[in-house]
């Protein structure tokens, strides 16, 4: 793959500025900004002299809220080889791809037939917000690369590139929804949410190890970039939906990622009246991650919320695996056998397998005890 001069980073941010220079953002709180600027790697419109050869370019949408649809002013075609979570399992040729904010792009452009002084531009079709209206609040104008004599990579990129393991949604132990919506609020009037709730109530407790599916559940007129931290995920397929009062009813088929959205992903476009279904495995890390729209407006809304990575053993799911937790899994272990404690009821069946049964055999036995003694804390 092209390096050194040839592996170059490309981060587009829409901006507005006052007459001296200095930046220009709305004093309120917007539902979006949308500047009247591009900047790349922090130019306005720059340009680029680039050799006869292939390029790879490391590309975000590091815009507040614009999506961005990428193409060619030639109508040249391009390869995609990764996305948000590194390569792709093999190139996709494209003639435009679309980036919501935080999304990433791992290109390569080729200009190895292009004339000497060719000039190249990078635009951008997407409407502001996106999906919007065709034409509506769009900024064209994104780079320009001129092509110079000299001679650049050549290499041909590799047909295949990395084997990508793929999860099975079966082995989920949890699918969690969330819906994506604006909602009334006592102090802005409304406030984009998800499950109506803030940032401080958590509600998910994954455990290390196991594999959960998201749904994404957009019930609103805009697309929403949905980011999740931690773990990356797969993205398994859309679908159309109709708002009947607080229901939705699927009204379309599944639609599968495209090639260049089939990668390990961390930012998903949830359409408008669409849910959007991932899957993921929660590996490595306990503690607190946040999950959230990456519209930065919406953000701060309030549309985004935590998660709580736990252990197995946890039952309490403080964080720590302790000696309260050792007084649950003996009462897991003594069974229905314990008298019923009005105060404190004992566990059910359902709570000690969630809490207890690391290796997902059905059972709390000694294996699973093994597992929480590496896992305990000493608190």
């Amino acid at each position: 793959l092209p390096s050194g001069e040839f592996e170059v980073p490309l981060i587009l941010q829409d901006r507005s500025f006052y007459s001296d220079g200095s930046l220009k953002y709305p004093g309120n709180l917007p539902d979006h900004f949308f500047g009247d600027t591009m900047l790349v790697n922090g130019m306005a419109m720059p340009y680029m002299e680039v050799k006869k050869g292939k390029y790879r370019f490391r590309t975000l949408n590091g815009c507040n809220s614009r999506t961005l649809t990428l193409s060619l002013s030639n109508g040249q075609t391009f390869q995609q080889i990764g996305s948000d979570g590194g390569l792709l399992p093999a190139p996709v040729t494209l003639t435009e791809v679309t980036l919501g904010p935080a999304e990433r792009a791992d290109l390569i452009i080729d200009f190895s037939t292009s004339p000497t002084g060719a000039e190249i531009e990078l635009t951008n079709s997407a409407p502001a917000p996106f999906p919007g209206t065709p034409g509506i609040g769009v900024i064209p104008d994104v780079m320009k690369f001129v092509v110079t004599s000299a001679v650049g990579a050549t290499d041909p990129i590799p047909a295949t590139l990395r084997s990508l393991g793929v999860l099975d949604p079966a082995d989920a132990v949890v699918d969690r929804e969330f819906v994506l919506q604006k909602l009334p609020h006592a102090c802005s009037g409304t406030a984009w949410k998800i499950n109506g709730l803030h940032w401080n109530d958590i509600t998910e407790y994954p455990r290390l190890g196991t594999t959960e599916t998201w749904t994404f559940i957009n019930r609103s007129g805009i697309a929403h970039p949905m980011h999740v931290h931690l773990d990356f995920f797969q993205v398994l397929y859309s679908q159309s939906f109709i708002v009947d009062g607080e229901n939705i009813t699927t009204n379309g088929p599944r639609i599968l990622p495209e090639p260049n959205q089939a990668g390990w992903k961390d930012t998903v476009m949830v359409p408008p009246f669409h849910l959007v279904k991932v899957v993921t495995r929660f590996e490595d890390y306990t503690g607190l991650f946040p999950y959230h729209c990456h519209i930065l407006e919406h953000e701060d809304h309030d549309m985004m919320r935590q998660f709580r990575a736990v252990a197995f053993g946890d039952a309490d799911v403080d964080g720590d695996v302790d000696l309260a937790d050792y007084a649950t899994l003996v009462e897991c272990l003594s069974g229905p056998d314990v008298a019923p404690n009005p105060v404190a009821p004992p566990p059910t069946t359902a709570d000690c397998l969630e809490a207890f049964d690391a290796d997902q055999d059905g059972d709390v036995d000694l294996d699973d005890f093994k597992v929480m003694q590496v896992n305990f804390s000493g608190s």
